[in-house]
């Protein structure tokens, strides 16, 4: 019998896998845009700290999001780390598929499919019928192009728009995904409405999806419950997280979507710096990892939202902990 939620503990186990994404949903809805080669200044320094996925770009319109029209040259800077795009059309699909041909750059796409369909409507322009048509076309196009498909649940806690969203949609999205060849499949609280009991009911009744399904955690922190609903969701099967150096992101048109609060991501420091601390492997050097999130704020030219830079580390040393503080 497979052990639920209550059963659930996060002694260290298997290494989780943490995708840094300040290049795509870090910075989407930056008001100016980042320099291409400040964005390859930030890849190269998150691939040294040693993350094992990097969210690299998204494949959309130019026009709507200009941050991402250097998508192309941002991925000409090959670093040793698994690449991770994102696309929500046929057309953007198309252009992931080109230069993978060419390049071999892409391991995996993702692709956003709401649980709300008022939110996907919103953001897509698109029922849910009509998205599974698309998508079904795009899983076809990467299955053929030798790129992973990611199917992103989004607003699977929760909707701005529309309210509360039930687990079994979340789960329906899923399994359609999994009925299409998909493995990947990441449940994103994409406002930031998340607990630690909703997320580890939904990430323990989707371990029953398949044996072979990744399950991926992605979690915006509009309500400071970020770090705990990603410790959820890794103690209830959960192998992969989400999150974002210094705490950036949230949606373009957070706005007009109806967003309220702060819709950063799940800060990256933060989060590895509690699985270091309770022994959990990411095979993330700590050290090089505060190092790039001092250069994201140097880039940017403010302070970010990660705590840890600011109140120091905390080293274990056997059962005792005590206080440590950065190098300086």
């Amino acid at each position: 019998m497979m052990p639920g939620p209550a059963d659930a503990t996060l002694e260290p186990g298997p290494r989780i896998s943490v995708c840094e994404v300040w290049l795509r949903d870090g910075i989407q809805g930056w008001p100016t845009f980042v320099e291409t080669s400040d964005k390859i200044r930030m890849l190269q320094a998150i691939a040294a700290a040693g993350v094992g996925e990097v969210d690299v770009t998204s494949f959309v319109s130019r026009r709507l999001v200009p941050q991402f029209a250097d998508a192309e040259q941002v991925l000409a800077a090959h670093v040793p780390a698994r690449v991770r795009v994102l696309t929500a059309s046929v057309a953007g699909a198309a252009r992931v598929v080109e230069l993978h041909r060419r390049t071999g750059a892409i391991a995996r796409c993702g692709m956003p499919f709401s649980v709300s369909e008022a939110h996907n409507i919103a953001n897509l322009r698109r029922t849910h019928s009509e998205h599974r048509e698309q998508l079904a076309r795009i899983f076809d196009m990467l299955g053929e192009a030798g790129i992973e498909p990611l199917l992103g649940v989004v607003t699977a806690f929760g909707c701005p728009i529309r309210g509360a969203v039930h687990p079994e949609e979340a789960l329906a999205i899923a399994q359609w995904g999994h009925g299409h060849g998909v493995t990947a499949i990441m449940f994103g609280d994409t406002t930031g409405m998340a607990n630690p009991r909703g997320v580890a009911r939904l990430f323990g009744e989707a371990r029953a999806i398949g044996p072979e399904i990744e399950l991926i955690a992605h979690f915006h922190d509009n309500r400071g419950c970020g770090v705990a609903n990603s410790l959820a969701a890794i103690a209830n099967g959960a192998r992969a997280v989400d999150s974002c150096l210094g705490g950036l992101g949230g949606e373009p048109r957070g706005v007009e979507l109806g967003v309220v609060g702060d819709q950063g991501n799940t800060t990256t420091e933060d989060l590895v710096a509690v699985l270091s601390e309770m022994g959990i492997d990411t095979g993330i050097d700590l050290a090089r990892l505060m190092a790039a999130g001092l250069l994201a704020e140097d880039i940017l030219g403010r302070p970010l939202a990660s705590r840890v830079q600011r109140a120091g580390l905390v080293a274990n040393v056997g059962d005792a902990i005590g206080p440590s503080f950065p190098q300086s």
